[in-house]
């Protein structure tokens, strides 16, 4: 990212200064209230009582689909298996394993990081998203990496959720707090006003490959840095549910 200003260019963190203040105006609070309240309609989400509803307007906390208020621990099944030696092959990559049995298997990991969803229906949507396959032999390998919420609409509609209240809070956090105050949370945005749009596919190509990698090697840190949740915590230990993201936002209705 550009350390630089320049005309087409910027960087910039979340501070209170009429610089850029002036940078942005070109969006003003009712259009984000308007893009914000056409999201949730178009999500379904009844903002009065905003819960997850399928598409016949019933509410999706049926035992049908209950994977999406657990997206998180199957994200770290996930990332387990593709970090830790038990489940990697002699070339460091995930190996295929066995459905049950001792470990290494799919049963004791989902036991291990998603120990309140039932095996066989996770393994099952774990399947249908597309995240795992069984091969001939019987054995399961992996996919993916991170979960894959965009495949699933109740899925989705919880993530967006989710990623919305935690980049409110951040904003909030910092608005907050003095701008050279070290419990700043990092918050930077690399943006351009005149990008050429026939160069967008490699734009999204270069920004999935890098923020990929970035978001990995954190996912690694953090889960190493995480508490046990077997072992009863130290007293005055305290948890805390972190995030870290990164996101392309493309803006065409000005294109010339």
């Amino acid at each position: 990212m550009p350390r630089a200003k320049t005309k087409q260019a910027s960087l910039h963190g979340v501070k209170k200064s009429k610089k850029v203040a002036r940078s942005l105006d070109e969006v003003n609070a009712s259009q984000v209230v308007e893009t914000l309240f056409g999201l949730f309609q178009d999500l379904g989400v009844n903002i009065s009582q905003p819960l997850l509803r399928n598409n016949n307007g019933h509410n999706a906390t049926s035992t049908a689909h209950t994977l999406y208020p657990y997206t998180s621990e199957i994200g770290e099944m996930l990332t387990y298996w593709h970090q830790n030696s038990e489940y990697l092959d002699e070339r460091g990559d995930p190996a295929r394993i066995k459905i049950a049995g001792k470990s290494p298997s799919f049963r004791h990991l989902a036991q291990l990081k998603a120990p309140k969803i039932d095996v066989s229906y996770l393994l099952s949507e774990l399947e249908r998203l597309g995240a795992v396959s069984i091969d001939e032999n019987k054995l399961i390998r992996v996919h993916m990496r991170s979960f894959p919420v965009y495949e699933d609409k109740r899925l989705a509609v919880q993530h967006t959720l989710n990623v919305l209240d935690g980049f409110i809070k951040t904003l909030r956090h910092n608005l907050d707090s003095s701008p050279s105050n070290s419990d700043q949370l990092f918050h930077r945005v690399a943006w351009n006003n005149d990008f050429n749009v026939q160069e967008i596919p490699a734009l999204k190509v270069r920004v999935k490959r890098h923020g990929q990698s970035f978001l990995e090697s954190f996912d690694d840190w953090l889960m190493r840095k995480a508490l046990p949740r077997t072992r009863t915590a130290k007293p005055g230990t305290k948890r805390a549910k972190v995030s870290i993201g990164i996101y392309l936002s493309i803006d065409r209705k000005n294109v010339k």
